[in-house]
């Protein structure tokens, strides 16, 4: 939804803009306007919020001017905004005057045709109404053309209300208010309950750098690509009284520092925990609040580090026991992978020492911790252990023990937990398909290069919540049917459940849902819905959540309703969004509340797939073993990629979320290192940046596991999409041009993408080359672009024309521009590694191995320019080498020009091609599993110089290219 000003690119569709800039945040709505220093006005939450979302002119052909006024029986309007108008629409107080918006439908296409402002097609006025007003409260809308009235009772959890003969209508809310700053962006909530009905929130603010566009850059350089004075901060408010109030900050400014959490001792002290990126790791702090007094001002603890060791600690949960003691869990890098820790706190804010309460050798994700009033605490997570996630559910205390909650095969991720008011656990989570990160494409990429099926499932496809309860001991399920509440309202994919009771017995549970139709854009919302012991009430929207999927809104009991706040960023997809603030709602039921009924829980349903890679483990580890010694240097195989789309730029509702991408990569994927490719790190949006970026960081663990910064640089044929990596953190992406220059010149855009690569040391590669996201060669630089993306898992093979897997005029997706195969630039002269990699969706069959020095993000980029790498669909080990020369070197011999190959696949090798200067020279077929191999081109002229690659075909068609040599031949 957007504010009055969405209608100002109306009419922009037909500017040629030169510079894409990165996106700022921009002020909108109303609440918290405070600075650092001095006292801050409280911020009163309306008992009786609602928000109303009011359409006129549905069937307008013209655009006529609706003038009026809102009123409401009882209450008050608290606020009126235009949400979608024309540029000279307006409002003052409760009164507007508003017509119709003309609106390109498609911007590219409004261009390309040079469509004029008055042709464009019309959309309605909306108007947003915010309401302090009780269900019964009688709303009046007055206007130029008609009257209509309502009452609130009569709007709520219902579809839009048409009046006036289908020329209005009106869709009702849950109201929140906006508690953060318009300078900032506000993330990360939590909450916790304390003494007296007090509620504590600690939340992120992120301070943003100065503006960066392509003007900027030409007159500064490079560097002001590196942001300075930006960075987090870590904040805490209160809520009594109906009021909210901003009480000391838990820390400065400028920090780097990821989701904090707050629990409420028994003494009423407030300890907030949270994950800092500190001497290049990043480990877990606290901090404790005591509360001012008539006696006393309220006083900050010194801030205290919990952890010391080498690896990731981060995702903090905590809560407080029945004897008021605080517990702490949270996920840690240990021994070369992901386990959960514990620990207590004492009453002078030192820590136990943490307990590993995660038993698996495999890696374990995603706690969550509560508490009831028995002394029990509960500590939940989910383990990769079974080679599929599972929930496990840890009960600590003198009789600690672990039980499975959801083992099946299928996905099981993600728990949250919350204790009702008879002391019965119930545990929400997300559910997938089994399989899940395996074998996937596109239907069409599957099916136009002639493979059967897809035999695994993608990162976010069939996706929806579960609830449990463990009662006594005995795990059950509600009886009320959780999907058939979730009904026609939450059609698709469901995640990120979270859940709590209330003081009636009732218990919650919000999830976030891609709310549009037709799928299109990067926006979730977040929707809730209550069981009243029977069954589940419908979804309720929550106003001002439409945000990223990865976004988790904190929620606390508040008597027989919920009080939840979340951030919304006002997008509709990525590249419109606002900034993030934090929204306060109170959820009030009049529902009854019942006897809680239970069911049975189900047993286990058997695995109904097969086992993609039954043998993958071995075939990895083979991988990992594999030495090549050239040049006095050992060189190690790293298998990855960095190309990998998320919720940031997925387009639709189809790559999930950031998270599940490093969860592929470590599980399912079992990858030695991995970047992150969305576009330009989020549409240049700085916070996005900033979040990729750290989130990159947390999973960096080598030697087990290297994360690259890298992101995806988009401009259409014939500039070329790139994919770059970045050799270190905190370098925002170059602006995007559109200047395409000419095939003689070149582009001026790529060529400032090379000096921009030069200048911090990255590189890139193109992606896609064979479409209308590719590039007909009329750039290279091979300091900086040394490799290329022959295959992509999501499309195609473009190596050549005729190729396996290769497509044609009819095959292609994404649009076929044929000067874009790899073998046109081979012929040009370019050198060009291999590399593979996946794109949107496709999973588990394109991986981009490097011979690299070590586990580092520099050695991986080093590997690249020197194109020490291969690509491949499968784990196959392929090594090419010619004496102390390996695959991708130039070099020159006296000898005739002789290739050593090995090659081992996860299947029989079906055939082994050598390709000389685009033709193919030696052909086998071994059909064995490991092949080795000399080839010596007996053929070759003296004095010339020609390129040399090997491809391998496994007998299911999987396919593996190493980088080409070239050899000048001067005998």
């Amino acid at each position: 939804m957007k504010r009055s000003w969405a209608a100002i690119g109306v009419g922009m569709a037909a500017v040629a803009v030169m510079w894409f800039v990165l996106g700022t945040s921009t002020p909108r709505g109303t609440g918290h306007e405070g600075d650092d220093d001095g006292p801050h006005k409280p911020i009163a939450q309306p008992v009786h919020a609602a928000e109303l979302q009011i359409t006129l002119g549905l069937k307008d052909t013209e655009q006529v001017t609706w003038k009026g006024q809102i009123s409401v029986s009882e209450g008050r309007v608290l606020a009126v905004e235009i949400e979608q108008a024309s540029r000279v629409s307006t409002v003052d107080g409760a009164q507007f005057s508003v017509s119709a918006a003309r609106q390109a439908v498609n911007a590219k296409k409004a261009k390309k045709k040079k469509q004029a402002a008055d042709e464009m097609p019309l959309a309605p006025a909306r108007l947003r109404v915010m309401l302090d007003a009780p269900p019964q409260a009688t709303v009046k809308v007055e206007t130029s053309l008609g009257d209509f009235s309502f009452t609130l009772a009569d709007l709520a959890a219902k579809a839009a209300t048409t009046f006036l003969g289908g020329q209005a209508s009106v869709q009702s809310e849950e109201g929140a208010v906006r508690l953060t700053a318009r300078e900032t962006e506000d993330d990360f909530p939590a909450l916790a309950k304390g003494l007296g009905g007090t509620v504590w929130l600690a939340y992120v603010e992120y301070t943003p750098g100065p503006p960066v566009n392509m003007e900027r850059i030409q007159s500064a350089g490079f560097d002001v690509l590196v942001p300075q004075g930006h960075g987090d901060r870590i904040r805490l408010m209160h809520f009594h009284g109906g009021n909210w109030q901003r009480m000391p900050d838990v820390t400065e400014g400028g920090q780097d520092v990821w989701r904090p959490t707050i629990t409420v001792d028994g003494q009423g002290v407030a300890w907030v925990m949270w994950a800092q990126h500190v001497d290049g790791d990043w480990e877990i702090f606290s901090r404790r609040y005591t509360p001012p007094t008539t006696a006393a001002k309220g006083k900050w603890s010194d801030i205290q580090r919990v952890t010391h060791s080498p690896g990731s600690d981060f995702h903090t949960v905590a809560c407080t026991d029945s004897s008021g003691k605080v517990w702490l869990a949270w996920q840690a890098w240990r021994d070369g992978g992901y386990e959960i820790l514990l620990a207590s706190a004492g009453d002078d804010g030192s820590w136990s020492e943490p307990k590993t309460i995660s038993t698996s050798k495999a890696n374990d994700w995603s706690p969550a911790i509560t508490a009831d009033s028995k002394g029990h605490v509960y500590v939940a997570w989910d383990s990769y252990d079974r080679g599929n996630y599972d929930i496990q559910l840890h009960v600590a205390g003198p009789e600690s023990k672990t039980i499975a909650v959801a083992d099946s095969a299928r996905f099981e991720a993600r728990p949250s937990l919350c204790c009702d008011a008879a002391d019965r656990l119930w545990i929400g989570y997300e559910e997938g398909d089994e399989q899940w990160g395996k074998d996937y494409a596109s239907s069409d990429g599957f099916r136009k290069v002639g493979l059967e099926k897809n035999p695994g499932f993608a990162l976010y496809v069939n996706r929806t919540v579960k609830v449990k309860c463990l009662d006594d001991g005995t795990l059950k399920q509600p009886a009320g049917d959780l999907e058939a509440a979730f009904g026609n309202t939450l059609t698709r994919g469901k995640s990120l459940p979270r859940l709590s009771g209330d003081e009636a017995g009732g218990v919650w549970l919000l999830v976030r849902h891609h709310p549009l139709a037709a799928g299109g854009g990067e926006t979730w919302h977040s929707y809730a819905l209550r069981y009243n012991g029977r069954q589940w009430s419908a979804p309720r929207h929550l106003t001002n959540s439409s945000n990223l999927l990865d976004n988790r809104p904190a929620l606390t009991s508040l008597g027989n309703g919920l009080l939840v706040v979340y951030s919304g960023d006002d997008r509709e997809q990525t590249q419109n969004r606002d900034q993030d603030d934090l929204f306060s709602a109170i959820l009030s039921t009049p529902d009854e509340t019942f006897d809680v009924e239970l069911a049975d829980n189900p047993p286990t349903p058997a695995a109904t797939i097969e086992d993609v890679h039954p043998n993958e483990a071995e075939d990895i580890a083979r991988l990992r073993a594999q030495r090549v010694t050239i040049g006095g240097k050992e060189l190690r195989l790293l298998r990855g990629e960095f190309h990998r789309h998320t919720e940031y730029t997925s387009h639709r509702d189809q790559d999930g979320l950031l998270e599940d991408a490093w969860r592929y990569a470590l599980d399912a994927g079992a990858l030695d290192w991995m970047g992150d490719g969305d576009h330009d790190n989020g549409n240049g949006h700085e916070y996005m940046w900033w979040q990729i970026q750290k989130i990159t960081d947390l999973h960096q663990n080598p030697p087990g596991f290297v994360s690259v910064m890298s992101y995806e640089r988009s401009n259409s044929y014939p500039n070329g999409h790139r994919n770059v990596i970045m050799p270190v953190r905190g370098i925002r992406p170059l602006p995007r041009g559109n200047l395409q220059g000419t095939p003689e010149t070149g582009t001026p855009d790529t060529k400032l993408l090379y000096d921009y690569l030069k200048h911090f040391g990255g590189m890139c590669a193109s992606h896609t080359s064979g479409t209308n996201m590719g590039t007909d060669w009329r750039d290279n630089d091979p300091d900086v672009e040394p490799v290329v993306e022959i295959y992509q898992g999501h499309r195609h093979n473009y190596e050549h024309l005729g190729a396996p897997r290769s497509p044609t005029a009819e095959t292609q997706i994404g649009g076929y521009q044929p000067a874009g195969f790899v073998w046109n630039a081979l012929e040009k002269g370019y050198v060009l590694g291999f590399q593979s990699s996946s794109d949107h969706v496709s999973t588990h069959m394109s991986y981009a191995i490097v011979l690299a020095e070590d586990t580092s993000r520099q050695a991986i980029i080093d590997a690249f320019k020197q194109r020490h790498c291969y690509a491949a669909t499968d784990n196959v080990l392929l090594v090419v080498r010619s004496g102390e020369h390996l695959m991708g070197d130039k070099f020159t011999t006296a000898e005739r020009p002789k290739l050593t190959i090995h090659a081992h696949g996860a299947t029989p090798i079906a055939k082994l091609h050598v390709v000389r200067d685009n033709k193919y020279i030696y052909t086998v077929e071994p059909n064995t599993q490991e092949v080795q191999r000399e080839f010596i081109d007996m053929a070759a002229q003296p004095g010339q110089t020609s390129y040399y690659y090997v491809r391998v075909e496994q007998s299911d068609g999987n396919l593996a290219w190493a980088s080409p040599m070239w050899i000048t031949y001067e005998p």
